[in-house]
């Protein structure tokens, strides 16, 4: 029989034509097959990436990847809770708060030199898995505190604030993670990280509260903790979450918020989502999550612009039924893209917003369609606009920055908006 087995490996290892380029399980393209250069083979480098794309690509990689995994879930007895990661080195809150100096006002306003586009999706990645509580089929993330890009990012609202003067308003959103959000008390006091309400009211007290609305959403979204406002298996909120923090916006900026629960729904599932790929946890896989869209009545068209500046008609939300289980959280605004635009057809008063955000805005987005005329969206990673210059040419008057905390307290990320609401 073994050798069967073999035999059989053999064959699937020769065929090349049978090989993938993408990992779905991983949402990572696979290594490409080396070019072949009279360098690379005088130097060997041919030879060591032939060997790194023949193992990165061998054919049915990811069933075999589940099959693995399927194995090991049926040997021994699983931990009720176990830490991935969490030996985080952070910085000293209290002594933050009780005199630490920050970006100082002072110096000039210069750009800083941000990393490229994969490093800084590496931060994010590393900043949001670096310490996971795992438990009963879901993952949480937890928060660690670096005093440096955290004072920076609320610099950058000041500045920005400052920059946008008699021209729009300027509001900012901290999305907490989802172990702040709905582990209670005790839980997540055992967990080691950084305390995120007092985390986060050192975030508010840097921003200059004349010039920047902050919205403090957290109370909100963790009063309803025993909704389903996060995912288990994805370190996103559901739109429920984004919901309770839209309420608070909405008092922040003196209007009604909308009543969601008529709109149409659609759920789409199963869900595995970065949690899941992450770990690969059998309980996770045996109870996926699910992916409730509203779709705003007065419109779910929009326009978007992609990574190549081609121009594109999509929806607000978009049907993705069939599509891969860790890619449905998509549904919401055709994922990430660098600039957005939805026109509210049922609104003539010239109102226009500008959503600076991360993936966290992107379940957020729809809800502002009932409050705008036009609701613009800007996913500061992909795109190159200066924030500044956009909202001047485009006379926009809400400037919204909705962004997760950890992922706003990396240094990619405040470097990278801090470059972005400069004068051009």
């Amino acid at each position: 029989m073994s050798y069967y087995i073999l035999v059989v490996g053999a064959l699937l290892g020769l065929a090349f034509f049978a090989r993938p380029t993408v990992s779905e399980s991983e949402r990572r393209e696979l290594t490409a097959f080396p070019q072949i250069s009279v360098q690379s083979l005088g130097d060997g480098s041919f030879f060591s990436g032939l060997s790194l794309w023949y193992s990165d690509t061998y054919p049915f990689r990811d069933q075999l990847v589940a099959a693995n995994e399927l194995l090991q879930s049926a040997f021994g007895i699983k931990e009720d809770s176990q830490m991935v990661g969490g030996n985080v080195q952070q910085d000293d809150l209290q002594a933050a708060m009780e005199g630490g100096q920050g970006v100082d006002r002072q110096e000039d306003q210069q750009s800083v030199e941000v990393p490229d586009e994969k490093a800084m999706a590496a931060d994010m990645q590393d900043n949001i898995m670096k310490g996971l509580y795992v438990k009963d089929g879901a993952a949480y993330s937890i928060y660690y505190f670096a005093q440096e890009p955290v004072d920076r990012y609320a610099e950058a609202m000041n500045v920005c604030a400052d920059n946008l003067a008699g021209t729009a308003q300027v509001y900012s959103i901290l999305v907490p993670n989802n172990s702040g959000a709905v582990l209670d008390d005790e839980t997540l006091s055992a967990l080691g990280g950084t305390d995120p309400r007092q985390a986060l009211d050192y975030w508010w007290s840097k921003m200059d509260a004349n010039k920047v609305h902050v919205v403090k959403s957290y109370d909100n979204i963790r009063s309803h903790r025993d909704e389903y406002i996060y995912f288990r298996t994805d370190h996103h909120w559901t739109q429920l979450g984004a919901y309770y923090a839209y309420q608070e916006f909405c008092k922040e900026k003196g209007v009604e918020a909308v009543d969601i629960s008529s709109w149409e729904l659609k759920t789409f599932q199963p869900f595995l989502g970065s949690l899941y790929t992450e770990l690969h946890d059998s309980d996770m896989a045996a109870n996926p999550d699910y992916v409730d869209a509203r779709i705003p009545p007065d419109t779910n068209d929009m326009t978007y612009w992609d990574r190549n500046g081609t121009e594109v008609q999509g929806h607000v939300v978009q049907d993705v039924t069939g599509w891969n289980k860790n890619s449905l959280y998509s549904t919401f605004i055709n994922g990430d893209q660098p600039l957005e635009k939805i026109d509210n057809p049922n609104k003539d008063d010239g109102s226009s917003c500008l959503l600076v955000k991360e993936s966290f805005g992107d379940a957020f987005a729809p809800l502002l369609v009932a409050n705008y005329q036009t609701v613009w969206v800007m996913d500061f990673r992909y795109s190159d606009q200066n924030i500044i210059d956009f909202v001047n040419k485009n006379g926009i008057q809400d400037v919204i920055f909705l962004n997760n905390m950890s992922m706003a307290g990396t240094n990619s990320v405040s470097q990278m908006i801090w470059n972005k609401v400069q004068r051009p």
